[in-house]
Formats: C-alpha cells, sequence, structure tokens
C-alpha cells in the first residue's frame, strides 16, 4: 500500500501552526504573568518621600543658635519692694463723732442734768459741741474743756447711738416754791410744789444779759411739761421782771390755756423793758387766780 503524500504534508502544516500558535500564548501568558508581578512589586514598594525643597518649610536653627529678643533684661528698678509686695494695710474705719447742735432759739448748758442745776453757759442758735454722755433726755458735753448738760428736746443730736450713760453730779438742794412780790401788775402767790402737774424743762433769753436797749424787745423761749396722765389747765404763762427783789412787768404770754397728758408745750416770746436798770426775770405759771409757781430763773438782763 503507497501513502499518500499529499495527506502528510497537510499533517505536518498544521503541527507547525499549532506549536506556532502554543508559542505565541505562552509568551502572551509570560507577558501577563511579568506585569502583574511587576504590578504588585511596585505597589508594595513604599513611596519615597519628596525631599523637601528650600521653600516648603522654613529652616528652625537650634535655640541655642537664635538671636537675642528685643525684651530688655529687668532692671534693679524694676523689681519689687518690700511695701509692693506686702499687704497694704487698711486704715481702721472713722467712727463718728457724738455731736449735738444747738435749736433755733439756742440752748442754756448746766451744770447737771436738770433744770435744777445752775446755767454755766451758753451754746447760739446752730452752735455744736460734742456729746462725752448721756443721762435720761440730757446729753453731757464738752463745753470748753469742762463738763456741760444740755436738755434732749431743745438740741438735735447726731451719731449718738455709741455714748455711754454716765452717772450726773448729785443733784442740788431744790429752791421752794416763793411766792411772787406783791405788785400791782402781779397777783398774789401761793407756793406749790408740783405746780398741778407741771415742770419747766427749760428757760431761755436770746443774748442774757445783753445789755439791751431801753424799750426794745427781749426775746425768750421756754419748754413746759405735763408730767401727769390728765390735761392740765392754767390761767397764765410768761415771765415776770424783777428789779431790786420787786416784780415790775409781767409778760403774760398764754391765758386759760391747757397743756395735754405727757405732753410738751414750748412757746417764743419778748418782753420789753421801759427803764435802765437790772432785772431778773422768771418763768412762772399761774395756776388760778391765787395760785402762783415761779418755774424757773433767774435769768439776769441789763437794760440801758
Amino acid at each position: 500500500m503507497s501513502r499518500d503524500p499529499g495527506s502528510f504534508g497537510g499533517q505536518g502544516v498544521n503541527i507547525w501552526l499549532i506549536a506556532g500558535w502554543a508559542i505565541l500564548v505562552l509568551f502572551a501568558i509570560g507577558i501577563i504573568v511579568a506585569g502583574l508581578l511587576l504590578f504588585r512589586e511596585e505597589k508594595a514598594r513604599p513611596e519615597a518621600t519628596q525631599a523637601p525643597t528650600a521653600t516648603s518649610a522654613p529652616l528652625v536653627p537650634p535655640t541655642s543658635m537664635l538671636a537675642p529678643t528685643s525684651t530688655p533684661l529687668p532692671t534693679a528698678t524694676s523689681l519689687p519692694t518690700v511695701a509692693s509686695v506686702l499687704p497694704t494695710a487698711v486704715p481702721p474705719t472713722a467712727v463718728p463723732s457724738a455731736m449735738i447742735e444747738a435749736g433755733e432759739a439756742g440752748v442754756n448748758v448746766r451744770s447737771g442734768p436738770g433744770t435744777g442745776f445752775g446755767v454755766v453757759g451758753r451754746l447760739e442758735p446752730g452752735q455744736e459741741a460734742a456729746v462725752t454722755g448721756r443721762y435720761e433726755d440730757w446729753w453731757q458735753i464738752d463745753y470748753g474743756g469742762t463738763p456741760g448738760w444740755v436738755a434732749d428736746w431743745v438740741v438735735t443730736a447726731y451719731d449718738t447711738d455709741s455714748v455711754a450713760e454716765v452717772v450726773p453730779p448729785p443733784s442740788p438742794i431744790p429752791a421752794t416754791s416763793a411766792p411772787l412780790p406783791t405788785a400791782t401788775s402781779v397777783p398774789p402767790t401761793v407756793a406749790a410744789v408740783e405746780c398741778g402737774g407741771i415742770v419747766a424743762d427749760d428757760f431761755q433769753v436770746e443774748g442774757a444779759p445783753g445789755p439791751y436797749a431801753v424799750g426794745a424787745p427781749i426775746w425768750f423761749s421756754l419748754w413746759i411739761t405735763n408730767k401727769t396722765g390728765d390735761k392740765v389747765e392754767y390761767r397764765s404763762l410768761g415771765v415776770d421782771a424783777l428789779k431790786d427783789g420787786v416784780s415790775v412787768k409781767y409778760q403774760q404770754s398764754y391765758s386759760y390755756s391747757f397743756v395735754d397728758a405727757y405732753k410738751q408745750f414750748t412757746h417764743r416770746d419778748r418782753i420789753i423793758l421801759d427803764s435802765a436798770g437790772t432785772y431778773d426775770l422768771w418763768l412762772t405759771l399761774g395756776l388760778t387766780e391765787t395760785e402762783w409757781c415761779r418755774l424757773m430763773g433767774p435769768i439776769q438782763v441789763v437794760v440801758q
């Protein structure tokens, strides 16, 4: 049996063709594998940090190489002194001084806390004095370096909350009420110890002892209080002027008046004396036509 040369030749061609494609495929696979490996290697490799350029960030020299700043070193005068370090002493709070101010009629200064004490001086209207103590309704004051006393109801007191109560001087022996001397202008007098429950708080004569001009008004002020629980009526209230122990004029300020229970009454009036001389002025109360009391006095005045 003879071999067909054409079939042998065709088979050879197919074998080479297949071999060629196989080589191409293997080459392509190799390229793909090589590419994958290269990509994986590039991906796994860390990115190189770009070196900073001269403009990317300023170089900071070490602290030891920095130039000194412009802040000056503290001088000896800038150091704090002892006085500035130590706390400042707080001065003590000033305590207000207790004072009294005389009222618009002025006030008599007495030797003790009561109208039974003698008058040692006078404060004019608006005049002030330092308070050194108190006793009931009276203020002890510094009157020219010596103790004096003024009634609370005829002055205005300031900052007296801390004023201490003091022991007053012994009370003077009370003088008995004496009848008024007989005179045509003054009714007969009968002594009365309590004067119907009315007592004199103060009696002041402005500008005493003068001198006053003949016929000029002599102004006076009086304060009386009803110490009883009932209204007390009286016939007259005023000032009696005595010259050489004889009543020469009675200045009657009120007639047929009264003072309510536990109330105080004040009054300002004047008396005119028509002849020169020295007079004693008494605050006088007439309860009835025959019962009279010299409540306070005398205050001496000179008329010329």
